[in-house]
């Protein structure tokens, strides 16, 4: 019974030393310092297939940039801030490409999660098929890069 008395005061003792000795200091976050150089690799498993097959779709991208470490109270309204900067080089990220397709018929994607970050496009009509990703780039309000076109062509 004695243990259980003793550890509020335990709890509280630690608590009040914490706030008497610690200074509260405001979390540091990544603000971007400078414009990203960003590079979208893009791929697909198949350049030829048949009408109803499927094309695993791929892109790599590299986004190069400088971040400053600040604490969170000096951020102005509306800043972009992280946690963590972003990786520079991300392997697989097919699935968050926005993706354009030329013509706009005959293609559909499939909206499956998929844990390697692919995206599965069902070539569903015979013809010739231009597609190209783009993606928003972090913390750089309203740009957005293209990568490369994938022509594939579907019989």
């Amino acid at each position: 019974m004695q243990l259980i008395r003793t550890a509020p005061c335990i709890v509280c003792f630690a608590a009040l030393t914490l706030a008497l000795g610690c200074k509260q200091q405001s979390p540091m976050v990544y603000v971007l310092a400078s414009e990203q150089e960003v590079t979208l690799t893009s791929s697909a498993s198949a350049s030829s297939v048949k009408q109803g097959e499927q094309v695993v779709l791929r892109v790599q991208r590299r986004a190069v940039g400088q971040w400053k470490q600040i604490p969170r109270d000096q951020l102005t309204p509306g800043q972009c801030w992280l946690y963590t900067p972003p990786p520079e080089l991300e392997p697989e990220v097919a699935d968050r490409m926005e993706w354009e397709v030329i013509p706009d018929r005959g293609v559909e994607f499939d909206a499956t999660f998929r844990m390697d970050h692919t995206r599965i496009a069902v070539m569903v009509v015979a013809g010739s098929y231009k597609l190209t990703p783009y993606s928003p780039v972090t913390c750089e309000k309203d740009r957005v890069v293209q990568g490369p076109t994938i022509e594939i062509e579907v019989s």
